[in-house]
């Protein structure tokens, strides 16, 4: 709701300071006085574009200040605390400066904004309504949910979004499947390679050094040879060799055996010694064979310790017990997922049986919304008509959404219809979609007739008329004064108007007139609020320059008209 506007330097407007009622609000005044500008004045504070052409001669800048009322307007608040600028009390303080040059800033709350911000974050608050404003009650994506409101079929609608749910929450847990079935395979596919290569070395634990001592031997076998050869030549086979002078010595004590068992014993005793010199010599011997020089044994070791380098470089640097150990790990592994089989089957069955419960809810709601479509088409055709539109006809357009709009979108939880407003304006006319409509005034009155025939159905906010009465006279005029009434018992509504039986109506009557001040020329808003002084101006306004008794007796009449009766 916009409670406060004021306006310094903003083209004929010096220094203005104005408070709106919550209601109808109606600002009147000679034509050229400068009506427009408080409509224009708002408009700016919402992010409307800015020139250099408003700032008054001879002035660096202007501004323009509104003091908004967001208390009842969560959605509002919620997109401002989202920006990080807070609404104490629930009241948001808008500046706009232009200057002379061109340039324009904004402040929300004394924080620094885009023009594109204040669009955003006051969108949906004020609506303007004038010869070239867009109205956004018109959207055509906003239609359905209209037409849903005042239909009432609320319970048609719940049915459409529970099975929508409800498919929804199955092709989750089937998509859930789907992704649990490919990290399973994806697994497996690991799995299976992992092993491969583990079959194609097929380690052993302790292989490794073992093959590291061969290599050694491998690579030295002509000195380890030589020493072996030089081993068993000290004791066996070359001259004087150790076990020809064992046996020599064990010949010698034995010969004096019979004079002191202790040389006997002695020579048993040596006689053991070349019992294993001998078994030492074998051996050797064996050792001299099994460290022959073989280069190509050497090239296969070498190979073999190359394939386990590189296994455990795949394994992480593992050890070669680990990596048999996962292996194992990885077999049972391999074998419990290869038996896992999550069959998705009875969820397929149910989802096609919920499919099928959302495609006959949605029958429902499209029948519902037929005969809403019916009854609010009557609805309002019938209020166009008390507001100097008997010929026209609203249509509500109800298309089944083709397959590019459900693309991507199963079980809409709005249904299968498109929902747009056309407007037939006259007689053998197409009826247009209200886009198209390009009359400001004309999509002025559907405004406030689907408004009051969605009974209060649309969020509170601030309505800005400019030119609605235009051609309307007599009964007409007095209708559109009902309406907009009725409207203001809902939302907060400021509207420019030419004629008395409406302005007669005003819960705050704005007057504005121009006066030349220092030579200057000014506009001088001042709200009414004497009967003296409202009688003036609608006297003005019914009789013109000159205002006379009788024109003053008929203002009486129609503020007399308007108070309540007891």
């Amino acid at each position: 709701m916009l409670r406060e506007l004021r306006l310094e330097n903003l083209v004929l407007a010096r220094n203005v300071a104005l408070e709106f009622a919550p209601g109808l609000n109606l600002i009147t005044g000679e034509t050229g006085a400068g009506k427009s500008l408080i409509v224009g004045a708002v408009e700016l504070a919402l992010g409307g574009r800015g020139e250099a052409s408003l700032v008054r001669q001879g002035e660096e800048k202007a501004l323009v200040e509104a003091l908004l009322d967001v208390s009842k307007r969560p959605d509002v608040a919620e997109r401002l605390a989202r920006a990080g600028i807070g609404a104490p009390g629930g009241e948001v303080l808008v500046r706009r400066e232009i200057g002379a040059d061109g340039r324009s800033k904004a402040f929300v709350n004394g924080q620094t904004a885009t023009i594109a911000m204040l669009r955003d974050l006051l969108s949906g608050l004020v609506e303007m309504h004038g010869q070239h404003e867009a109205q956004t009650l018109m959207a055509p994506e906003l239609h359905r949910s209209l037409l849903d409101r005042a239909g009432g079929h609320d319970e048609a609608l719940v049915a459409v979004r529970r099975e929508s749910a409800a498919v929804r929450e199955i092709d989750a847990k089937l998509q859930e499947l789907a992704d649990r079935a490919a990290q399973r395979e994806g697994r497996i596919e690991l799995l299976r390679f992992r092993l491969a290569e583990f079959d194609g070395v097929k380690p052993a634990p302790g292989e490794e050094e073992k093959l590291r001592q061969e290599r050694e031997r491998l690579r030295r076998a002509e000195e380890i040879g030589e020493s072996l050869r030089g081993a068993l030549d000290m004791i066996y086979e070359g001259e004087g060799a150790a076990l020809d002078r064992v046996h020599a010595a064990g010949r010698r004590l034995r010969a004096h055996a019979q004079l002191d068992p202790l040389y006997e014993d002695l020579a048993d005793r040596l006689d053991d010694v070349r019992t294993q010199i001998n078994e030492i010599a074998a051996d050797l011997r064996g050792g001299l064979d099994d460290v022959a020089p073989d280069p190509e044994r050497l090239a296969e070791v070498e190979e073999r310790l190359v394939a386990l380098e590189k296994l455990r470089r795949r394994f992480e640097n593992a050890t070669l017990a680990d990596i048999v150990s996962g292996a194992d790990t990885m077999r049972r592994e391999l074998g419990q997922l290869t038996e896992q089989s999550e069959s998705a089957e009875a969820l397929k069955a149910e989802r096609n049986a919920r499919a099928e419960a959302w495609r006959v809810a949605c029958g429902a709601l499209t029948e519902a919304r037929r005969a809403a479509a019916d009854k609010l088409s009557r609805t309002v055709s019938e209020l166009l008509e008390g507001l100097a539109m008997p010929k026209a006809r609203l249509e509500v357009e109800l298309k089944p959404l083709d397959a590019e709009q459900l693309a991507g979108q199963p079980a809409g939880a709005e249904g299968l219809d498109q929902v747009e407003f056309l407007l037939q304006a006259n007689p053998g006319e197409p009826a247009r979609p209200l886009r198209k409509v390009a009359s400001g005034g004309e999509l002025s009155r559907v405004m406030l007739a689907l408004d009051i025939a969605l009974e209060g159905g649309l969020p509170r906010r601030t309505l800005l008329f400019d030119e609605l009465d235009q051609g309307l006279g007599g009964e007409a005029a007095e209708r559109l004064g009902q309406f907009l009434a009725r409207v203001a018992a809902r939302h907060q509504v400021v509207c420019i108007t030419h004629i008395p039986q409406v302005a007669a109506r005003a819960e705050r009557h704005i007057f504005v007139s121009k006066k030349v001040k220092a030579g200057r020329t000014v506009a001088v808003v001042k709200v009414l609020e004497d009967d003296d002084e409202r009688v003036e101006e609608l006297a003005r306004m019914i009789g013109g320059a000159i205002v006379t008794d009788t024109a003053r007796r008929h203002a009486e009449a129609l503020l007399k008209a308007q108070e309540p009766t007891a």
